[in-house]
């Protein structure tokens, strides 16, 4: 496993986005002085799937750079400590397609441009949840009620106010 110290930080996956898209514009020039001349033109074509590599390339390293940067910040341990996301104000009402995530409780416009449901909750603690088991957590206001409401056994004790 990789130490802190050595793992990527999303500011060097960025600066590898901006190569990729500095490298796929000379990529696009060389492609177009191609396709001026007449007796080369025909080979041309085969930068095209280059150029589209290189913004997929883009893409990958965007969302990668993403997802590490919320990862970063679910290990500060002033935020909840449960491995999934939630709505902040409607607990587990969560849906998520293609890098989106949206809240389904009725009237909730919130909505988040990365899978929250499987990025740990990066939420501030409120409380720890305790089960009769011996286990304990911290926990986002939302969690700690879902724990409240699901968990045989569990007691919720608010923490106070950061500050």
């Amino acid at each position: 496993m990789a130490s802190e110290a050595q793992e990527p930080t999303p500011a060097e996956l960025r600066a590898l986005m901006a190569d990729a898209d500095t490298v796929r514009a000379r990529i696009q020039d060389v492609h177009e002085r191609l396709r001026g001349t007449e007796d080369i033109r025909h080979i041309a074509h085969r930068l095209e799937d280059a150029t589209e590599a290189l913004r997929r390339a883009h893409d990958v390293l965007d969302t990668v750079a993403g997802d590490l940067a919320r990862a970063r910040t679910a290990r500060d341990p002033r935020l909840c400590t449960v491995p999934w996301g939630v709505c902040p104000d409607h607990g587990p009402t969560l849906r998520s397609s293609g890098n989106r995530t949206w809240c389904t409780a009725a009237g909730c416009t919130r909505s988040w441009d990365y899978d929250r449901m499987d990025t740990a909750c990066a939420e501030p603690v409120t409380a720890t949840v305790s089960h009769t088991s011996g286990t304990s957590f911290l926990a986002c206001k939302a969690h700690a009620a879902d724990a409240e409401q699901r968990l045989d056994g569990a007691t919720i004790t608010a923490l106070p106010p950061a500050g």
